[in-house]
């Protein structure tokens, strides 16, 4: 009996250890699952950490390619309200946010700021543009675009440099009467050439045109607005949705060179809508400014077709004369991309139409305050300008190659597929359009064609004035003058247009 109780008391013994075996195992499983969780819990928590991480640094991303820095030194440029209320308005309708010089996209400066504003323009990142180009003040200054040797610009004298030059021009041409301009454009007074400063060395004098065309009895002037997006190969645009005509307040006859109201435009110049031989053509049947203006001069027997070619090619003349000043001041910034500038330029007409050009605005004016009814201009022109050069692009392919495919790819700038399959195949020098070839591109203008292809895809109410329109397969226009570049990217042209006709123009 009592071996029967040890045994009975060992059996428990054994199975309480079992059981206590089994229970240790189950805490220690517990414990492990827990330990598993609270591991999971731990790498799950930091993911979202680091996810949310991420979104932030998108978020910013993305606010930093809509963002814009607005800069003057002399003008109050932050007032959403004052002379840059339309290019607030417009770029916040395109998602923009107004930020400050540290962190900005888009860097809108109402002044020159290449001086002022070196070292930041130096140092841009790819992404970043600015609203005027370098060198661009050969185009500009006043001075220097009038006396430029062009025939559609009045002839024009720096004093007292030119002063013997001047002296023999008026000697050989006794009816001519001449205007005296501040270099700074702070004044334009008429007066006969015994009344001219010779030795003021901050004036200027230039012919004056004593025939102007008249509309209802007064003088204007003609405002185009013109974007150049790119030096070396050069691309420039006129905006043709329409043009700002700015009428002399008083009547032109009988004149009188003291009154300068009448043949001077100033800031109190007479709108189109008060004239009124445009009221109908404007304001009854909605048409722009160049419309009505077309409409008076044909009812008066004129064809303005004419005019406006003469326009175009007195603009393009002036691009491709100073390009090589804009390249030359390039070569101290990192990207060339990273600019475009839009000019407003301001030319007047004869009684025959016969063109001249006065004076390229680097700022244009774009504040409707005195002019309500210009609003959906500056507004328009402002939208077609951002959409041309990439600031309304919806879409961020500074640095994803996909996407910039999506937009732009090799089959969009591929040309002249029969040269590239014979004369070219083996040989990039075999004919001038050889170089067009894929096997034949360079980085450098395969770059300059996709973004030339972007533009014409995005370029809205703006046309092209260089390259200038062509024909298809004419290919045998004299292109001597131009650069070697220039020469190229008008033979890419052509080919688009040799494709498709809306590449002609």
């Amino acid at each position: 009996m009592k071996n029967k109780k040890q045994d009975v008391k060992q059996a428990e013994v054994s199975e309480r250890n079992i059981n206590n075996n089994i229970i240790t195992k189950e805490n220690k499983t517990n414990d492990a699952s827990i330990h598993l969780i609270f591991l999971v819990c731990v790498i799950g928590v930091s993911l979202g950490i680091a996810l949310e991480i991420i979104n932030v640094q998108n978020r910013i991303t993305k606010d930093d390619n809509r963002s814009y820095w607005v800069y003057s030194a002399f003008n109050d440029v932050d007032n959403k309200n004052g002379i840059l209320k339309h290019v607030h308005s417009v770029l916040e309708r395109l998602g923009y946010e107004k930020k400050t010089n540290k962190t900005w996209n888009l860097l809108w400066s109402h002044d020159y700021p290449f001086r002022s504003l070196y070292t930041i323009i130096q140092n841009l990142k790819p992404n970043q543009k600015v609203n005027h180009f370098p060198g661009t003040g050969f185009i500009t200054n006043k001075v220097n675009l009038a006396t430029s040797d062009s025939k559609y610009i009045p002839k024009a004298f720096k004093l007292p440099k030119s002063k013997e030059d001047f002296l023999k021009y008026v000697a050989d041409n006794r009816n001519a009467l001449f205007l005296e301009k501040h270099n700074q454009h702070r004044g334009v007074y008429l007066k006969n050439v015994s009344e001219i400063d010779l030795n003021n060395g901050e004036s200027f004098v230039q012919e004056f045109v004593q025939n102007p065309f008249l509309v209802d009895g007064h003088k204007f002037d003609i405002g185009v607005y013109v974007a150049l997006t790119s030096v070396d190969p050069l691309r420039v645009y006129w905006y043709k949705g329409d043009v700002l005509f700015r009428y002399c307040p008083e009547k032109y006859y009988p004149f009188d060179p003291k009154n300068v109201d009448k043949y001077v435009i100033g800031d109190d110049y007479l709108p189109t809508w008060e004239l009124p031989s445009m009221v109908h053509p404007y304001t009854t049947l909605g048409f722009g400014m160049k419309d009505a203006f077309d409409h008076y001069a044909n009812s008066k027997g004129l064809d303005t077709e004419n005019m406006w070619e003469e326009i175009q090619k007195a603009i393009t003349e002036v691009f491709v004369k100073n390009e090589h000043y804009v390249i030359e001041a390039l070569k101290k910034y990192n990207y060339k991309d990273n600019f475009f500038e839009m000019m407003r330029f301001d030319l007047i007409v004869d009684e025959n139409l016969k063109v001249y050009m006065l004076e390229a605005n680097m700022s244009p004016n774009l504040s409707s305050a005195h002019f309500p009814q210009n609003q959906m201009l500056y507004e328009q022109v402002l939208y077609n300008l951002f959409s041309l050069t990439g600031v309304a692009s919806y879409v961020d392919s500074t640095s994803n190659q996909t996407v910039n495919n999506m937009i732009s790819a090799q089959k969009n700038i591929a040309v002249f597929s029969k040269e590239c399959n014979t004369i070219c195949k083996d040989n990039c020098e075999a004919k001038s359009v050889c170089v067009l070839c894929k096997p034949c591109l360079t980085p450098k203008l395969k770059k300059a064609l996709l973004k030339a292809h972007r533009e014409n895809l995005h370029k809205g109410d703006f046309r092209r004035l260089f390259p200038p329109t062509m024909l298809q397969n004419d290919i045998e226009r004299n292109m001597n003058h131009l650069s070697q570049i220039n020469r190229i990217q008008h033979l890419w042209y052509q080919g688009k247009c040799n494709i498709d006709t809306t590449w002609c123009v």
